[in-house]
């Protein structure tokens, strides 16, 4: 009888032993799940492998609905969002981002159309102020015949020449 009780104690500790490893096993599980909008947040700020210019919570090609889940497999494990794009700009390069990571870089792509702009004002502005600097003609100016002298000029040359040839 005393060997009876002592298995039925072991059994119940078993028992209840079980039924909290399931239940902190459940809890656990719940805890590493990750919701579609934590997964879309980090797939917003990423671009399709495929397609182009289509951000990445949009797209539903294969190799996006791949990387959705590594990124909700990433998150589960515990990574950050800026973690979890590194991760993917380490291995796919900057245009998983459409930004360049580089701070260099980065500024670059936003100084050069800058820049840009700036000098073709500045072109537009000198060339603008040349044009107002020119004298316009003076009616004395546009009648005198110089092109027409030099074309009396060449016609009499020619027909010397072709005096001197005959």
């Amino acid at each position: 009888m005393m060997i009876g009780r002592a298995a039925n104690s072991i059994g119940w500790r078993a028992g209840c032993i079980a039924l909290l490893l399931a239940l902190t096993l459940t809890a656990s599980a719940q805890d590493k799940a990750v919701s579609d909008s934590a997964v879309n947040r980090v797939a917003q700020k990423m671009y399709c492998p495929v397609c182009e210019n289509i951000p990445l919570d949009e797209c539903q090609t294969r190799a996006c609905v791949d990387w959705k889940e590594e990124i909700r497999v990433q998150l589960a494990a515990g990574q950050s969002e800026q973690e979890v794009i590194e991760s993917f700009v380490r291995r796919f390069g900057d245009q998983v981002v459409g930004v360049p990571q580089d701070p260099v870089l980065r500024a670059l792509t936003v100084m050069i159309p800058l820049l840009s702009a700036l000098l073709a004002i500045a072109v537009g502005i000198l060339t603008f102020i040349r044009f107002g600097q020119h004298q316009k003609l003076t009616m004395a100016q546009e009648s005198q015949p110089t092109a027409g002298a030099a074309a009396e000029r060449y016609r009499q040359r020619l027909e010397e020449d072709l005096l001197a040839r005959r």
